[in-house]
C-alpha cells in the first residue's frame, strides 16, 4: 500500500507518493533504461545525457538511451512521449518553466515544459570544442532538465557546489535504489538570471575566485579549478569554449537562467543611428530626440518629445517582429543585451543629466530628490507613452524599465500600464551595515509592491564591494553575507518578485545560496550552509567557521568606524576599512588558524582540492590585500610648503607662476605604487586670499575625450580637506574647463553634494584650460575662504590629492585612474597630502 502525504514545494502544491522502491542500478549491473521520445526536444536529450553521465560516476553502470515504447526492467521516461502519455501524464498542461517527478511500480517520468527544439545536443565538451553551441539556453524552457536534476539530487544524493573539476559531490554505489514521490513545481522566480546565469559563462570565473582579470593569481586558480579542461587544449579559445561549458553545466544545475527578461540601459545606440554622421550604423540626423541645453554630443535624449516616443515605438516594434536593428546592422555598441523573446527594455543612459528644455524640466520634481525620486514622473510617463502604443500592436509582450538612480520612487499622478514591468535597483543590499539606507530602500521597494501596478522584478548588486576594490585598485575584505541575503529572500518571497539580475559576483558559496533561494526562497540558510560545506568532508568545519567569521566582519556595523559626528559608517568599502577594521590582524590570526585546521582536516584528494581551490581564491587573495595595505601605510605622503606671492586678487593670468613651487613628476597609477604611464607635473602657490594651482599632463589634447557631465572620461579632481578624513571636497575640472564642485560629508553626512545646493558653482573655483598645444595644461584658482567647509588663511595645513582620470583609449583599459599621492585612488583621504601655505 502506498503511504500518502502532500506538500507546498516552490508554492506549487504537490502529492507525495512514498513508496515505490525502484532497482536503477544492481552490483554494477543496469537495471534501467533511459527512454526518450521518437523525436524528443535538444532538452529531454541533453537531460537524458546528464543522468546517464551522473548514474554512470556513482556506479560505474552505463544506462542505455532508447527512443520511445518500454524496455526490459525499470524505464526512467525523460521527457514527453507517447509512453508518457499512456501512464496518464499530460505534458501540454505544464505551465511557464514548470516539471514532474513521478515514480510508478516500474517506471519514472522526468519530465517538464520543453522548448520545441529538436537539435540534436553534443553532450562531451572534452571531445567537441563546439559542443556548448549545440546545448540548450539556459533561458530556454528547458523544464525536463530541471527535472532531471532535481531526481538526482534528491533522489541519487548528487550535489554540485561550483563549476570547478572538484565541484560535483556524489557517494560511489555498485548499487542505487530511488524510492521517492510526485513533485510538481517550478522554480519560485521566474528570472534567475544576470552574471550568475548567462550564456556566455566564461566571465564566471574570469578572474580565478576574488583576483582581478589577467593576474598570474587568477591564472593559477583556473588552471587548477579547470584542469581537465585546460589540460585537454592548448589554445586559448579552445580553452575558454570548454570553461563556457563548464560553467554552463553548473548553471543549469543550479537552475540559473529561466524567462529571459532582462533589463539594462538601452538609448546608446542613438548617438551611432541619429546623432554621429561618421558611424557605419548612421542612419539620418535627428537633433530633435536628442536632450537640449548642453554643448557637444547630449547625455540623454529628450524623453517628452513626440518624435522620440514615435521612433522608440517603432524599434520596439521592430525588435518583436523582426529581431530589431541588431539583426540589421554592424557593429551597434550597446544595449549589448538581446532583452529576451517577450520583453523590450527601456531605460536611459546611466547618467542624470536629462533634457533642459521647458517641458521635460516641468516634470521633475526637485522637492523629492532626498527619495532618489526627482525624475520618476518624468521618466515612467515617457515609458508609459510606449507601452500603450505597444499593447495595441502586441498586447502579448512587455515594456521593461529600471527604478533606478533619481527615478527609484513611484511616478505621481497617473496608473502605470499593465504591460509594463519594473526592475526595481537595491543598490544597498550589497551593503548591510549601511541599515539605514537598505531599509529606505526596502520601503521603497514595498512601496512599489503596495500600489500594485506593475510586476516586480529586482537588479541586485553582488559586484560590491569587490567592483569597489577593482576600481580602486585594491584589495577587499570579502563581502559574504548568507544569513542576510535569506532575511532579504524573506521579504523577496513576501512580495512575489519575479526575477533577479545578480550584477556581479560575490565568492562561490554566496553564489550557491544565491541560486538555491531564487529555487526556493523557503530553504533555510543554514542547512544550505551545511550542505555546502560537507562537501569537504570534516574541513568544511573550519572552513564554515572562516566564512561566518568573515561573513559577521562585513555585515555587522559595530565592526565599522563611526563618522566624526558618531553617526554609522554607511558608504562604500575602502582599503583602510577593509584592512585596518574588518581584516584587523587579530581577525586575519584567526581566520589563518581556521585555514590550517581545513588542510590538516582534509582526507581524500578531493577534499584536499576544494581545500587548496578556497586558499587560492579566497584566503591568499585577503593575506595579499593585508599585506599590501601595511606596505601602503608606511609607503611617503608628500609634504610641500606652498610659497606666497604678489597678492592678484585671483586673475591667474598675473599669478607669477615662477615663484610657485614644484608638486614633482612622480604620479602613480590607482591604488599603488606603479609608475604612472604618461608624464604629468604642476605648481602651487597662493597669495593670502587664493591657492592657485598649475596641472600639466603631456598627453596629445587631441586624444581627450570630452564628457557631458565632466567625470567620468578625462578630467582633473583635486580632492581638498582640512584633515586626512571626512568631510572634503572633490573638485572636477575637464578639458573644456567646465567645472563641479561636490563636497562628501559636510551638510549632514551627506555624501556626493553637488555645489549648485549651496548656489555657488564649484564653490567659487575658477578654471582656465589650454589644449591648443602639445600637452594639456590646467590652471585653478581656489578661493581660500570658500575652498573648504571652514575659512582657510596663511599658516594653515591643507590635505590635498590630484587624480588624473582617463578616457579608456588613453588609458588602455576600461578606465584610467593616474594619482599624485601612492595607494590611492579617488576618494580616498587618509594619505591626503600635505601642503603648508607660507
Amino acid at each position: 500500500m502506498k503511504k500518502w502525504t502532500c506538500l507546498i514545494i516552490g508554492g506549487i502544491f504537490a502529492n507525495l507518493a512514498v513508496g515505490n522502491e525502484l532497482t536503477l542500478v544492481d552490483n554494477g549491473k543496469p537495471n534501467a533504461s533511459i527512454i526518450l521520445a521518437e523525436k524528443p526536444t535538444n532538452a529531454a536529450q541533453f537531460g537524458a545525457y546528464e543522468l546517464q553521465h551522473h548514474i554512470k560516476l556513482i556506479t560505474g553502470a552505463d544506462l542505455p538511451i532508447k527512443n520511445d515504447g518500454a524496455a526490459d526492467g525499470i524505464n526512467i521516461y525523460v521527457g514527453d512521449s507517447d509512453a508518457v502519455k499512456k501512464l496518464g501524464v499530460d505534458c501540454s498542461q505544464f505551465g511557464k518553466q514548470e516539471y514532474l517527478i513521478k515514480f510508478f511500480p516500474k517506471a519514472i517520468v522526468l519530465a517538464g515544459k520543453d522548448k520545441i527544439d529538436l537539435g540534436k545536443p553534443v553532450y562531451d565538451y572534452l571531445q567537441n570544442n563546439n559542443a556548448v553551441s549545440t546545448w540548450p539556453s539556459v533561458y530556454d524552457e528547458i523544464g525536463t532538465m530541471n527535472a532531471v536534476y532535481d531526481f538526482l539530487e534528491k533522489y541519487c544524493g548528487v550535489k554540485w557546489i561550483n563549476p570547478t573539476d572538484a565541484g560535483m559531490i556524489l557517494s560511489e554505489k555498485k548499487t542505487l535504489l530511488v524510492s521517492g514521490s510526485e513533485q510538481r513545481r517550478h522554480p519560485f522566480m521566474l528570472y534567475r538570471g544576470g552574471s550568475a546565469g548567462t550564456d556566455s559563462s566564461e566571465k564566471y570565473q574570469l578572474n580565478g575566485g576574488f583576483w582581478r582579470d589577467k593576474t598570474g593569481e587568477g591564472e593559477r586558480y583556473n588552471n587548477e579549478a579547470y584542469g581537465k579542461a585546460f589540460g585537454k587544449f592548448s589554445d586559448q579559445n579552445q580553452k575558454n569554449m570548454a570553461k563556457r561549458a563548464q560553467n554552463r553545466l553548473f548553471m543549469y544545475r543550479m537552475k540559473g537562467g529561466g524567462e529571459k527578461s532582462q533589463c539594462n540601459h538601452s538609448f546608446y545606440n542613438f548617438y551611432d543611428r541619429f546623432w554621429d554622421v561618421k558611424s557605419v550604423n548612421y542612419e539620418v540626423q535627428r537633433p530633435e530626440y536628442f536632450a537640449k541645453g548642453y554643448q557637444d554630443q547630449p547625455p540623454q535624449l529628450c524623453y517628452s518629445n513626440d518624435a522620440t516616443v514615435q521612433q522608440v515605438v517603432k524599434d520596439v516594434r521592430d525588435y518583436f517582429d523582426n529581431g530589431g536593428y541588431r539583426k540589421r546592422m554592424s557593429n551597434i555598441p550597446a544595449p549589448g543585451y538581446h532583452w529576451g523573446e517577450n520583453f523590450y527594455a527601456l531605460e536611459p543612459m546611466d547618467n542624470s543629466a536629462f533634457c533642459k528644455c521647458e517641458k521635460c524640466v516641468s516634470q521633475f520634481e526637485p522637492n523629492r530628490r532626498d527619495d532618489k525620486s526627482e525624475s520618476s514622473t518624468y521618466w515612467f510617463r515617457f515609458v508609459n507613452r510606449v507601452a500603450k502604443e505597444i499593447k495595441k500592436s502586441h498586447p502579448d509582450k512587455k515594456i521593461s524599465t529600471l527604478a533606478y538612480m533619481t527615478h527609484e520612487g513611484l511616478p505621481t499622478g497617473f496608473k502605470m500600464e499593465d504591460n509594463v514591468v519594473v526592475h526595481f535597483c537595491i543598490s544597498y543590499n550589497r551593503t548591510p551595515y549601511n541599515t539605514a539606507g537598505l531599509k529606505k530602500q526596502l520601503d521603497r521597494l514595498r512601496e512599489w509592491d503596495k500600489k500594485g501596478e506593475v510586476p516586480m522584478y529586482l537588479w541586485l548588486y553582488n559586484t560590491f564591494p569587490l567592483e569597489i576594490a577593482d576600481n580602486g585598485n585594491f584589495f577587499c575584505f570579502p563581502g559574504f553575507f548568507a544569513h542576510e541575503a535569506k532575511r532579504q529572500f524573506d521579504l523577496f518571497e513576501k512580495l512575489k518578485i519575479k526575477g533577479i539580475f545578480h550584477a556581479g559576483y560575490n565568492g562561490e558559496v554566496d553564489n550557491y545560496v544565491t541560486y538555491k533561494l531564487m529555487d526556493d526562497p523557503k530553504l533555510d540558510v543554514d542547512k544550505l550552509l551545511e550542505d555546502y560545506f560537507s562537501a569537504y568532508g570534516l574541513a568544511g568545519k573550519p572552513l564554515r567557521k572562516m566564512y561566518e567569521l568573515i561573513e559577521e566582519r562585513y555585515c555587522n556595523p559595530k565592526y565599522y568606524p563611526k563618522t566624526s559626528n558618531g553617526e554609522p559608517y554607511a558608504d562604500h568599502q575602502t582599503v583602510g576599512i577593509a584592512w585596518d577594521y574588518l581584516g584587523n590582524e587579530e581577525t586575519m590570526k584567526q581566520l589563518q588558524e581556521h585555514m590550517d585546521h581545513a588542510y590538516t582536516s582534509a582526507k581524500t584528494d578531493q577534499e584536499k582540492q576544494l581545500v587548496k581551490l578556497w586558499d587560492d581564491s579566497v584566503w591568499s587573495y585577503m593575506k595579499t590585500g593585508r599585506k599590501t595595505f601595511i606596505e601602503r601605510k608606511s609607503y611617503p605622503i608628500p609634504e610641500i610648503n606652498a610659497p606666497k606671492v604678489g597678492n592678484v586678487n585671483g586673475d591667474m593670468g598675473k599669478v607669477d607662476w615662477n615663484k610657485a613651487v614644484s608638486i614633482g613628476e612622480q604620479w602613480y597609477k590607482r591604488g599603488g605604487k606603479e609608475p604612472a604611464k604618461y608624464r604629468m607635473g604642476g605648481r602651487v602657490c597662493h597669495d593670502d586670499d587664493y591657492l592657485y594651482l598649475e596641472l600639466i599632463d603631456h598627453v596629445d589634447p587631441k586624444r581627450l575625450v570630452t564628457s557631458p557631465q565632466i567625470a567620468c572620461f578625462d578630467d582633473w579632481e583635486i580632492f581638498i580637506a582640512g584633515q586626512r578624513a571626512q568631510p572634503f571636497r572633490q573638485y572636477m575640472i575637464g578639458p573644456t574647463a567646465m567645472t563641479e564642485g561636490i563636497s562628501h560629508g559636510e551638510v549632514n553626512w551627506r555624501q556626493g553634494v553637488k555645489s549648485a545646493e549651496y548656489t555657488k558653482k564649484s564653490f567659487g573655483m575658477q578654471a582656465y584650460s589650454d589644449t591648443s598645444g602639445d600637452k594639456w595644461v590646467l590652471q585653478l584658482c581656489f578661493p581660500l575662504k570658500e575652498m573648504l567647509e571652514k575659512p582657510v588663511k596663511s599658516g594653515d595645513d591643507i590635505y590635498v590629492n590630484m587624480v588624473r582620470v582617463r578616457n579608456p583609449q588613453l588609458a588602455g583599459e576600461r578606465l584610467g585612474v593616474d594619482t599624485w599621492v601612492a595607494y590611492t585612488t579617488v576618494s580616498d583621504v587618509d594619505r591626503l597630502a600635505k601642503i603648508h601655505l607660507e
